[in-house]
């Protein structure tokens, strides 16, 4: 392989695992918070 391909390979590395970690953070935290469905909604549910 040349350097120029080397080199860009390891910047497209670098940029990928930024994206990937900032992603999976995200992620994990709206799983986390779960906002209180309101008290009105529930004649909607299918099971009670």
């Amino acid at each position: 392989m040349s350097v120029r391909k080397r080199e860009s390979a390891k910047k497209v590395v670098k940029v990928l695992d930024k994206v990937l970690k900032l992603e999976a953070n995200s992620t994990s935290c709206l799983l986390v918070y779960e906002p209180k469905a309101p008290a009105s909604l529930d004649r909607y549910k299918k099971l009670k």
